[in-house]
């Protein structure tokens, strides 16, 4: 039987169906991320650190459940049924959220947060290894990038339906259960994908090389050139801690002044909630649409070279972004910026895919940690600084964590990429392997 389209030998013939479902997974997620902060602050009354700690418990659960489900993802026999255990974690986060904007408790929205976050990491580390088992890894890259533009998709349409929905209402009321009854909403579409999820995903259909050449799929074969020894093996255990600290210090760059954007636009622009919005909403949107065309090309740029033009280019966006003093420039550089960081989040689940086969929800769920762990103390120190120091500093800050980002990964790329398991295209390592040809 051939699992493979004609026209397409880079993902199993499930794996659009199985992105497809992500939909309503995704629903909500832009809705609430940008609610949170804003709800906090206006209706709450909480402070620049308030803000940013209701965001790092939400990080903390993904952190916390993300190195769990890791190594529970590696023996376990059924990864549908987390993600089924996600989703349905994730539609009571929503509607706990959902009773504590009614009814005006910040302790519950922190609850409510947490527990999103905690639910979010059961979901998306299975997920996520069946992106990777389900792609070649020459297209590694776009095949995270597909799952990004579904999520996309998703959030379009959730944010399209509650946004319209709160703003219609807000016409006509101001009571909250009304204005923002489509959280409700959102968390009934993830109960139904779950089981959509559970029902019609078949996790023993994984992607084959050998299906390239011949028809013959064995979803057991693990050559003994695809095993990494994740413990004998001194320098891929010193490029592991690097690449770790270079995802800690990543998460630090894309969190320190995220929960802070519109609150940006609102202080210090001096822009109206409705036109906030729709400057912020198709920044965030668009940006993930264009995840599947950023693989493509994040899959033909050696790591190196990919890493060093992110890191730069996302510095000087974020320095223009704090020195524009008009909404719709503000929006057009976010949507720049934003791009810039997903595909470098495409560059670096990229290789933390190819580290190891056998061991791979380990290596992810770890990944995760680190990450997460960025994203706890990012929103924290954005908030200190945004209190006591002046607005601009957050964004400030993160321009010097992102440049630091580019030596660091060259030592990932010396000592990590030459030991993956799943090599890249031989050209690539060459061409990588020059910057350190003297050493």
């Amino acid at each position: 039987m051939n699992l493979f389209k004609t026209a397409e030998k880079r993902f199993t013939m499930d794996f659009n169906s199985m992105l497809k479902i992500v939909l309503l997974n995704s629903l909500g997620f832009f809705f609430i991320s940008f609610w949170i902060p804003v709800i906090a602050r206006t209706n709450m009354g909480a402070t620049g650190l308030q803000v940013g700690l209701i965001v790092v418990v939400q990080v903390l659960g993904r952190m916390i459940s993300g190195l769990i489900t890791g190594f529970i993802t590696d023996r376990i026999k059924s990864r549908t049924m987390l993600v089924l255990i996600g989703s349905f974690g994730r539609a009571i986060s929503y509607f706990i959220i959902y009773f504590s904007i009614i009814t005006n408790i910040i302790v519950l929205l922190t609850i409510g947060t947490f527990t999103l976050g905690f639910m979010a990491g059961v979901f998306w580390v299975p997920f996520n290894i069946f992106v990777a088992e389900k792609s070649c890894k020459n297209n590694r890259s776009q095949a995270y990038g597909k799952r990004d533009s579904a999520n996309a998709v998703g959030q379009i349409i959730g944010s399209i339906f509650g946004f319209t929905l709160v703003m219609i209402a807000g016409i006509f009321t101001t009571k909250p259960y009304i204005i923002f009854s489509a959280i409700p909403v959102y968390g009934i579409g993830n109960l139904i994908a779950g089981i959509l999820f559970y029902r019609r995903v078949d996790e023993s259909i994984k992607f084959s090389e050998n299906n390239l050449t011949n028809n013959n799929f064995n979803t057991n074969e693990i050559t003994s050139t695809t095993k990494t020894k994740l413990l004998n093996s001194k320098p891929i255990i010193i490029g592991i801690i690097f690449l770790m600290s270079v995802l800690f210090l990543g998460s630090i760059n894309s969190s320190i002044a995220r929960p802070y954007l519109n609150l940006y636009l609102l202080e210090d622009i001096g822009s109206q909630i409705e036109l906030v919005i729709w400057a912020y909403l198709p920044a965030g949107v668009l940006a993930s649409l264009l995840a599947p065309k950023l693989g493509i090309l994040v899959d033909k740029l050696p790591p190196t070279i990919g890493i060093s033009i992110t890191s730069a280019l996302g510095a000087l966006i974020t320095w223009l972004l704090i020195n524009s003093v008009n909404i719709w420039v503000f929006a057009a550089l976010l949507l720049i910026d934003l791009t810039i960081m997903i595909s470098s989040g495409l560059i670096f689940q990229n290789l933390v895919s190819r580290i190891t086969i056998e061991h791979r929800g380990k290596i992810i769920g770890i990944g995760e940690f680190f990450s997460f762990l960025g994203n706890v103390f990012g929103p924290i120190l954005g908030g200190i600084v945004w209190d006591l120091a002046g607005h601009q500093f957050p964004f400030i800050i993160s321009i010097f964590v992102e440049l630091s980002l580019i030596p660091l990964y060259l030592i990932v790329v010396y000592y990590l990429i030459p030991h993956l398991a799943e090599k890249y295209n031989s050209e690539k390592d060459i061409r990588s392997k020059k910057i350190f040809k003297n050493d």
